[in-house]
C-alpha cells in the first residue's frame, strides 16, 4: 500500500471520529443559551490555534531541512562519484577499466543496499566503506606518469575527498529524526485544539460538524506530511537514489 494511500486511509479513519465525537456531544451535552454567548471559550481556543500552529511550522520545517541536507549530499556524493568516473575513462586502458568497475560497483551498492536500508529505517553497514576504500586504492595505484596524467590523478583523489564527505553526510542524514518531544506537542496540541471546537455554540449543526471535520482534515493532513517527511529517504517524498542510477544505466 503506497504512503498516499496509508495517508488519506489514516485522515479519513481521523476525520469520522472527529465526526463521531462531535454527534456524541451535540447528543448527550447539548449546548445552553448561555455558552452561545460565552467569549472566553472562542479566546482559548485562538491562544491554543496560534501556539499549535507554532509548533506544526516548527516541525515541518524541522523535517524539511533534514530533507533538504540529504538530496544536496545526495547530489555531491553522485556528482562526485560520476566525476571519477569520468576522469577514469581518461587513464590507460587497463586503469580506465578497473576505475570505472569500482566507481560502478560503489554505486549498485548504494542503490541495491545502502537505499532499503535507509528507507526502512535500518543501519547501513560497513560494506559501502570497503568499496570506497577499493575505489580509493584503485585510483591511487593508477599509472600517473606524465604531468597530464598526474592532473587526472590529482582531480580523481579530490573528488575522493569530496566523495567521502558527502557519504558521511547522507549517513548522517539518514539517522536524523524529528525530537519526540514534538511529536508529543503534535499529537497533544491536535486533540486538545480539535477538542476545543466542541464546545462552541453554533445554531447550524451540519456547519459546525463541517468547520470540525474541515480541522481535522487539515491536522491530520500535516500530521501525515510531517511523519512521511521526518524519515529523509522515505519513499516518494524523500530523497531518491535516481542520480547514482544514471552511473550505470
Amino acid at each position: 500500500m503506497s504512503n498516499v494511500v496509508s495517508g488519506l486511509i489514516v485522515v479519513a479513519f481521523a476525520i469520522l471520529i472527529g465526526f463521531l465525537g462531535l454527534l456524541a456531544k451535540l447528543r448527550f451535552f447539548p449546548v445552553r443559551e448561555e455558552e452561545e454567548r460565552e467569549d472566553v471559550s472562542g479566546y482559548v481556543t485562538m491562544v491554543v490555534g496560534m501556539i499549535y500552529a507554532l509548533i506544526l511550522a516548527l516541525s515541518l520545517v524541522a523535517v524539511w531541512e533534514n530533507k533538504d541536507s540529504a538530496e544536496g549530499h545526495v547530489a555531491t556524493e553522485s556528482s562526485a562519484l560520476h566525476e571519477i568516473s569520468l576522469l577514469g575513462g581518461t587513464m590507460l586502458p587497463a586503469d580506465k577499466e578497473r576505475v570505472q568497475a569500482a566507481a560502478t560497483a560503489y554505486a549498485h551498492h548504494v542503490v541495491d543496499a545502502e537505499w532499503p536500508a535507509m528507507r526502512n529505517g535500518k543501519k547501513v553497514d560497513t560494506a559501502g566503506w570497503d568499496l570506497l576504500a577499493d575505489l580509493r586504492t584503485t585510483v591511487l595505484s593508477s599509472d600517473a606518469t606524465g604531468a597530464a596524467r598526474q592532473d587526472v590523478l590529482s582531480d580523481a583523489t579530490s573528488q575522493l575527498s569530496t566523495l567521502a564527505d558527502a557519504r558521511r553526510g547522507r549517513l548522517n542524514d539518514s539517522d536524523k529524526r524529528m525530537a519526540p518531544v514534538l511529536w508529543i506537542g503534535l499529537i497533544l496540541g491536535g486533540i486538545l485544539t480539535i477538542g476545543l471546537t466542541f464546545v462552541y455554540g453554533i445554531e447550524q449543526r451540519f456547519t459546525h460538524i463541517g468547520m470540525v471535520m474541515g480541522m481535522v482534515a487539515m491536522i491530520g493532513f500535516m500530521l501525515i506530511l510531517i511523519y512521511n517527511l521526518e524519515n529523509p529517504f522515505n519513499h516518494g517524498l524523500g530523497a531518491d537514489s535516481e542520480p547514482f542510477k544514471r552511473l550505470f544505466e
